[in-house]
């Protein structure tokens, strides 16, 4: 059988979880069947990742293919510039995209290319048109949920393009918006590698680093600190419990991550202030942005998701689930169909910070539940999203197309 040669398209150039999962792919699709190329924006932390993997073969770097619709290519700091540099950046970008398009014939044929792979949004945008142009059938990989009307409308109406052949969601609550195209949805876990997340290989880093003691119980996040993750309800949960629930000292919350270029305001540093305000700020540990995360996991004794929105399938919550920690989270989005309640930590009702603070509270106290709902945790992720059977789930969909 002929390799079918497969572009797949990627904007998620720093490592954030469509560059994580996509890496995972290409990690372990079958190379007798499938030739991948990888077009992105500009060598960043995802294609060091490929090269670190060996993985790095046909990878395309086209800057008219922007990371961000809003990124300018002049100013660093895009996102805190002047209004009207912003407008101009979309403008530019937009522009860029068309001449990514005109020139789309010659990277198709030249590279032989059977089918088109969109990892992302922006790449789902720019895909389709390419596919369309070029009369390849596109494969769109939907990692998030649409919030706003008009990006709803744009996914909708692409989702329709005859060149769009099949929508690859993440999880159920992903699927659910593509009505129109439902016959064309197949719904497909994250995967990770069990070997990537094994406690026993991997060495803690914040107890030693913040002077923690042993005993202290480490209630932590990982991700984006952006406003919609629910954050500030978050510290204002701690704080009640630190008055009302005694056990102040006793426990250590961490947010590991920060502020991404593109909002115009530093929420983690609002954060900060805001846990300095409330009285709270020795209970707090910030790390910021950390390359690898799986050292501050693994000195976490439960992980809380406090996003009281739709969030699709986030990739911190199995990732916590595989090293053994139990979860604390909102009954929503993708989050429900990853955290058993009551079997590998505790869902809350949307919106109920009240229950997230007294399921933190159960656990903090209760080290035999948590160790118990870790174990189960870790079962039911290798269970769903072992990345070689995930991925051999996406190869079965990218050979149906062709």
């Amino acid at each position: 059988m002929e390799k079918t040669n497969v572009l797949f398209i990627n904007h998620s150039v720093r490592d954030g979880g469509p560059g994580r999962s996509l890496l995972y792919i290409l990690k372990h699709i079958d190379r007798e069947k499938i030739n991948p190329f990888v077009l992105i924006p500009k060598h960043d932390i995802f294609s060091e990742s490929l090269k670190s993997e060996g993985i790095f073969e046909n990878v395309i770097v086209d800057p008219r293919f922007p990371e961000n619709i809003q990124k300018s290519t002049m100013v660093a700091d895009t996102a805190r510039a002047p209004g009207l540099l912003r407008v101009f950046s979309v403008i530019v970008n937009i522009v860029n995209m068309l001449r990514l398009l005109c020139a789309s014939p010659k990277i198709i044929r030249e590279n032989g290319i059977d089918i088109i792979y969109c990892n992302g949004t922006l790449a789902k945008i720019v895909g389709t048109f390419i596919g369309r142009k070029n009369k390849k059938p596109v494969i769109w990989h939907v990692r998030n949920i649409q919030q706003t009307w008009f990006m709803k409308s744009l996914m909708e109406m692409l989702s329709g393009f005859r060149c769009v052949r099949k929508i690859i969601c993440v999880s159920q609550a992903t699927a659910r918006p593509f009505k129109r195209a439902k016959s064309k949805v197949h719904v497909v876990y994250n995967g990770i590698d069990p070997s990537d997340f094994d406690r026993d290989s991997i060495r803690g880093s914040l107890r030693e680093e913040f002077s923690i003691p042993p005993d202290t119980v480490l209630v932590g996040n990982t991700g984006r600190v952006v406003p919609r993750k629910g954050y500030v309800e978050f510290i204002d949960t701690v704080s009640r419990l630190a008055s009302d629930d005694g056990i102040g000292g006793k426990v250590k919350f961490v947010i590991v991550g920060d502020t991404p270029w593109f909002f115009p305001k530093n929420h983690l540093r609002k954060l900060e202030d805001h846990a300095e305000k409330l009285g709270v700020r020795e209970s707090f540990i910030f790390t910021g942005y950390r390359e690898d995360v799986r050292p501050c996991l693994k000195d976490f004794d439960l992980f809380v998701i406090p996003s009281n929105y739709p969030d699709p399938f986030p990739r911190s919550v199995i990732e916590a689930m595989a090293f053994a920690l139990p979860v604390v989270g909102f009954s929503i989005g993708g989050i429900a169909e990853a955290v058993e309640d009551g079997e590998t930590g505790f869902l809350c009702d949307p919106g109920d910070f009240e229950k997230i603070g007294e399921s933190i509270s159960i656990l903090a106290r209760d080290a035999e539940t948590r160790n118990k709902m870790g174990l189960n945790s870790r079962r039911r992720v290798m269970e769903m999203c072992s990345a070689a059977e995930r991925t051999a789930d996406i190869q079965k969909i990218i050979l149906e197309v062709r």
